[in-house]
């Protein structure tokens, strides 16, 4: 009798799990207006919402869940699904995209779902930032950018908070900046490239602003603008209206959502949903839905893919996924008419598997020692590999770290080329600046080749961005521990610095190192 009585609310399939639920109800909870009803209807909904969202981990499994998941109360359930999907994105940054598809799917059944959504990232946003946590803070920029590009959100939300940015000089609003051009870029320069150059003009006329994150903002731009436009080119298939919220308006992520609360107007609300479905969603029950969805049975009929993970010891047998790009970048490297476009265009055809990201590092390496004379395309492609992949980053950074512990078995001509590679990726701002930290010069640590492949990495950097740019550098307070090794603290350590820079008409860099530590 219970059963017949949910069986009219539409629900067509149950799980053991939902069923013993239900048996545990007096048999007059049949009434909808019930405590007990409604309180047990809100347990198989939030179970069934987020059994549903641990599965959407691609594009393809994204389309067939929207399809089960619309067909449950959105209006009930909003709260609980923006809830799962950002806990998901924040623990899995990696498939935002997928995420974002995900829930513009919603948004075109139900746009009160985006509408949420949209509120909250902007909320953890703020609070994030606040309280400085920086992976909540990237996750809920990173997570706007996409859904403007899937048209959930207008372009001009990115302006807003670009315009918020640039107000807080520091290296997280730097990699928020960069998260929104490197994401949502060519959204914004199509609709919104006018408020774009104003912000460029408005950070310039600043002159209280650090020029060191200046000409980061504006070295990115300048890389961005290159290639953003080849960067999720796909347009949304379908036509959306998008989201427009303005920071001056109260954000309101109405997180009573998250949890039951008793509604006096179930029945009715319940109706509303039923006329929904059959009306907007069809009844194909091909579409039809098992209410509670359990994790550990959902898909079990699919074998699962194990993921190649590649593991680069030493120097192996390269892969053919490492083969491929070198044989790209050795095409590029040779073009002599060198275009960020078609560079670009060329390493998104490489997709990466988790793990492999050192591997390719080395491929670089391995190139950059391959020729007598150094390439600067080869610096340019790694640039743009790290602006399409920051996971490459970190690597390229482990990378100089165990190079110069190696240095001494390199001959002249390796390491004169892998200096300017490295110098390269210094001065374009690839890698940090505190890789340097690993470097100490002294009479029992340093050799005849380690000795020379400083000179030569800060005879280029000083050549490309020049002394006056690199004292910026040097004395950077956030660099100290970066120069403190190479310019010495005591006066052992600098007198062994200044005969070696001074070899190259660098020694004035250690004065004013020293110089700055007194303030």
């Amino acid at each position: 009798m219970i059963l017949m009585g949910f069986e009219s609310c539409d629900f067509c399939l149950w799980s053991k799990k939902g069923v013993s639920q239900l048996k545990a109800i007096p048999e007059y909870t049949v009434n909808k207006q019930s405590e007990e009803y409604q309180t047990t209807s809100w347990n198989v909904l939030e179970t069934s919402i987020s059994n549903l969202i641990k599965h959407v981990d691609s594009d393809a499994k994204a389309y067939a869940i929207k399809k089960k998941i619309v067909r449950l109360n959105m209006w009930r359930g909003k709260g609980i699904l923006c809830k799962n999907i950002m806990e998901a994105q924040l623990n899995s940054t990696r498939d935002t995209r997928i995420y974002a598809l995900f829930i513009s799917l919603i948004y075109d059944e139900v746009p009160s779902v985006g509408e949420l959504l949209l509120a909250r990232c902007l909320c953890q946003f703020c609070d994030a930032n606040k309280k400085k946590e920086k992976c909540k803070y990237l996750a809920s920029v990173l997570f706007i950018s996409y859904l403007i590009n899937y048209d959930v959100v207008a372009p001009i939300v990115a302006i807003r908070l670009l315009q918020f940015l640039v107000k807080q000089p520091n290296q997280d609003s730097i990699d928020a900046y960069f998260v929104i051009l490197n994401t949502c870029g060519h959204k914004v320069m199509e609709h919104c490239s006018a408020d774009l150059n104003e912000i460029l003009d408005t950070i310039q006329e600043k002159s209280l602003y650090n020029i060191r994150f200046f000409r980061k903002i504006t070295h990115m731009m300048h890389v961005l603008i290159k290639t953003v436009s080849l960067k999720n080119g796909k347009p949304p298939a379908v036509s959306r209206v998008p989201l427009n919220i303005s920071f001056k308006q109260s954000l309101i992520p109405d997180q009573y959502l998250d949890s039951y609360f008793y509604d006096p107007d179930y029945e009715a609300c319940e109706k509303m949903h039923s006329l929904f479905r059959e009306q907007i969603l069809g009844t194909d029950i091909k579409h039809e839905y098992v209410l509670m969805y359990d994790y550990n049975t959902y898909g079990a009929g699919k074998k699962s893919q194990t993921k190649l993970m590649v593991k680069r010891t030493g120097n192996p047998k390269i892969d053919k996924k490492s083969k491929f790009l070198k044989n790209v970048v050795k095409v590029l490297m040779a073009s002599t008419s060198f275009k960020y476009e078609k560079c670009a265009s060329q390493l998104m055809k490489i997709k990466l598997q988790p793990g492999q990201e050192k591997d390719i590092c080395c491929v670089f390496l391995e190139l950059c020692c391959e020729n007598d004379d150094y390439t600067e395309n080869l610096g340019h492609i790694t640039q743009i590999f790290c602006q399409l992949n920051r996971l490459l980053i970190e690597q390229f950074e482990k990378l100089f770290v165990d190079t110069y512990a190696i240095v001494n078995s390199l001959d002249k001509i390796k390491l004169q080329n892998v200096a300017k590679y490295f110098a390269q990726l210094l001065y374009t701002d690839t890698i940090s600046w505190t890789v340097l930290s690993t470097i100490h010069l002294n009479e029992k640590q340093t050799t005849a080749s380690t000795g020379n492949f400083v000179k030569h990495l800060f005879y280029e950097l000083v050549k490309h961005i020049g002394e006056h740019n690199m004292n910026y550098y040097v004395t950077d307070p956030s660099l100290k521990d970066a120069f403190e090794g190479i310019f010495g603290n005591n006066q052992n350590h600098s007198s062994f610095s200044v005969n070696l820079f001074s070899t190259i008409g660098l020694d004035g860099l250690i004065h004013t190192f020293q110089e700055s530590l007194i303030f």
